[in-house]
């Protein structure tokens, strides 16, 4: 959204992952070029991405071992700080 559709030229990224997979592993299956503004090089996410599954925050779930299929939809969410 916002910051990171302008940033990586997308609105959506459709990823195929068959049966259930956790969160982690599907960040390791994006391109470079989405990936660097999502995590870290260990593949944390960086600070500032709210990361939803199904509409519901990670941290409330599994966090990064949250489980996700073909029929799930991971939703993320930069916040932007200024003053």
């Amino acid at each position: 959204m916002g910051p990171l559709r302008s940033a990586t030229g997308r609105s959506y990224i459709e990823v195929h992952v068959g049966e259930k997979t956790k969160l982690s592993d599907l960040f390791s299956e994006l391109d470079q070029e989405v990936r660097r503004f999502v995590v870290d090089d260990s593949g944390r996410p960086h600070p500032g991405i709210l990361i939803l599954v199904n509409g519901v925050d990670v941290r409330f779930l599994s966090w990064l071992e949250t489980e996700v299929g073909d029929n799930d939809v991971v939703t993320l969410i930069p916040s932007i700080h200024g003053g």
